[in-house]
């Protein structure tokens, strides 16, 4: 099979992100530009020249109706969640190429997808910032769990100071002993039972940011569109205050040393 080289990778990610934008132009459906890939927008244009990946954000009301979308309709992209596959313990959804696949010997499931992007849900936590941070903790150490239940063998992050790997190491071991799916859906039913709508804080529980995600709902409900490589996507109107919670001062450019992608997998085209 021939791999796919950054540019290529990019590229195809970036294809698959002006799909989704269609869809949601077309239905009416919210969505904004999230983490890293929000960050590129606003100080980029695009991708972070270091980054590899592209994570959007919807309001739960959204990601479902989305979800059921492609569920019942022909999409141009293929779609793994929990809805399609109940061994998928993941909080995000992940919308994939199907001529490409990847190869990565660290996570489960890793070759049955292709380039993909990813899809945060953002869900109501409560009224008052006590609440949602109480709630939003609430299953913080089942989360770990699942997300190092991922994992087919233990490997040091590429992106965690080193005085985090014990901690890592000591997830990986109890991730060994938990039913996955049962624990997944005893997670995900928790929240959705948390009306965004009538929430005043949010988050998108899976996101890597922890706290920093939880922020006033009115940040997340509306939205303008900025330039991304030779597209133009939707991002959060209030975008300055989601980056500054999540990066502090995001227009400075980090250190060299932490200027790296932490994804561990391969990618190809498929040969079918």
């Amino acid at each position: 099979m021939k791999e796919i080289d950054l540019r290529q990778l990019k590229k195809i990610e970036a294809e698959l992100l002006n799909e989704v934008d269609k869809i949601c132009a077309k239905e009416n459906f919210r969505y904004s530009m999230g983490g890293g890939t929000l960050l590129g927008a606003v100080r980029h244009k695009g991708f972070i020249p270091w980054d590899d990946d592209i994570d959007i954000m919807m309001p739960r009301p959204d990601y479902d109706a989305f979800i059921s979308y492609c569920l019942s309709n022909e999409t141009p992209f293929k779609l793994r969640c929990w809805e399609t596959d109940k061994t998928f313990v993941d909080f995000s959804a992940k919308l994939y190429n199907p001529q490409t696949v990847l190869e990565d010997e660290n996570v489960f499931g890793g070759s049955s997808l292709g380039v993909s992007i990813d899809i945060f849900p953002i869900d109501g936590l409560g009224d008052t910032y006590k609440k949602a941070k109480k709630a939003f903790n609430s299953t913080r150490f089942k989360r770990n769990l699942l997300i190092a239940a991922q994992w087919k063998k233990f490997f040091k992050s590429k992106t965690h100071s080193w005085y985090y790997e014990p901690f890592r190491f000591a997830f990986f071991i109890l991730s060994r002993l938990v039913n996955k799916k049962r624990l997944f859906d005893k997670i995900q039913k928790k929240y959705k039972k948390i009306d965004f709508n009538g929430a005043n804080f949010v988050a998108a529980v899976g996101g890597a940011y922890r706290e920093k995600e939880i922020l006033p709902k009115e940040v997340f409900t509306d939205y303008i569109d900025l330039p991304f490589e030779e597209y133009s996507f939707k991002a959060i109107t209030a975008y300055d205050t989601y980056l500054s919670s999540i990066y502090g001062d995001y227009m400075k450019l980090p250190p060299e040393e932490k200027r790296v992608s932490h994804h561990t997998f391969k990618a190809y085209y498929s040969e079918e």
